[in-house]
């Protein structure tokens, strides 16, 4: 049976180099799902930073020509994560890596961004367009982002908050958003994945900012897990305090067809690992928080999923 590492990408490698990142530059940011940075020019907040690209997703994107997809799968994967900690994100900039520069596609793709957002009072401060002839491959091209935000000291997100019998409450994926499209990939090449699998699958990664913030300002959110590579289990646990656990019903998680399939596959425990299996977003909150919240995300079919346990 395929798996990931198979598909060529080591979750333990990665979680490896993690572990080694942390040691050598002894912050405790490694792990967290954005970067804060203290100035004494801001005395009363953080500054938030977070870089982030969409992996191997970009190739089949290209082959379908949906580039303005790729504008936004590449926002989601870095102002997801930044609203982790429940910062607003101010700029942006981004890096197109190309073999020889296509000037309609180019342009398309930066509109795309500007475009994106501004929904979310956010600003494309600038970029880079590098051609790479001797590096990337004819007809195809790889992108990078890099977001600053902003968070109040006393209103920024962490696990310090999470207590037992807290509620977990799911937001729906769009599908596997930009995550385990190696694996994707190979099944799709295999004959395993049918084309129109396969474009179901490249659906644009859902942007939950401007809901979760909305939430924050309102004091119902304790936590939030933007889950990417690594699955359900891998995000969420990096916002659970030692001591406690995520107890999560999966049969609580609205059906997929393209996870379903994925899960027949690829088997449970790779799926898991693998992808978001339908749950885009976890937020934690306290039990008397849960119906606003659920009334608040009913465009993101929000459901309860579990609780925090000891």
């Amino acid at each position: 049976m395929l798996n990931y590492e198979k598909a060529g990408v080591s979750i333990k490698k990665a979680d490896l180099l993690t572990e080694l990142i942390r040691e050598d530059v002894k912050s405790d940011n490694i792990g967290m799902f954005a970067g804060i940075y203290e100035h004494p020019a801001f005395p009363e907040h953080y500054l938030v930073g977070c870089t982030d690209g969409v992996g191997t997703k970009i190739i089949p994107l290209i082959a379908h020509d949906m580039i303005e997809t790729a504008a936004v799968d590449l926002i989601a994967m870095n102002l997801n994560d930044m609203v982790c900690l429940g910062a607003r994100p101010l700029f942006f900039l981004d890096y197109f890596a190309t073999n020889s520069l296509d000037v309609e596609i180019t342009s398309r793709f930066v509109k795309a961004l500007r475009a994106e957002l501004s929904k979310y009072g956010c600003t494309l401060l600038g970029g880079e367009t590098a051609e790479l002839g001797d590096l990337v491959t004819k007809g195809h091209f790889d992108v990078g982002g890099f977001a600053v935000g902003i968070v109040k000291k006393d209103k920024m997100l962490t696990k310090d908050s999470v207590r037992k019998g807290d509620i977990i409450i799911g937001l729906k994926s769009s599908g596997p958003h930009s995550n385990g499209y190696t694996l994707v990939r190979k099944l799709y090449e295999n004959g395993q994945l049918s084309e129109r699998e396969l474009v179901e699958a490249l659906a644009p990664t859902h942007i939950y900012v401007n809901k979760i913030l909305e939430l924050c300002d309102k004091g119902l959110v304790k936590a939030c897990a933007n889950i990417t590579g690594g699955g359900i289990f891998g995000n969420i646990s990096r916002v659970i305090p030692d001591g406690l656990r995520a107890d999560i019903d999966k049969a609580k998680i609205p059906v997929q067809p393209i996870f379903d399939k994925l899960l027949a596959l690829v088997g449970e425990e790779e799926a898991y690992r693998t992808f978001n299996m339908g749950v885009g977003m976890c937020i934690i909150a306290e039990n008397d928080k849960v119906e606003d919240i659920l009334n608040s995300c009913k465009e993101y079919g929000a459901f309860v999923m579990g609780e925090i346990t000891d």
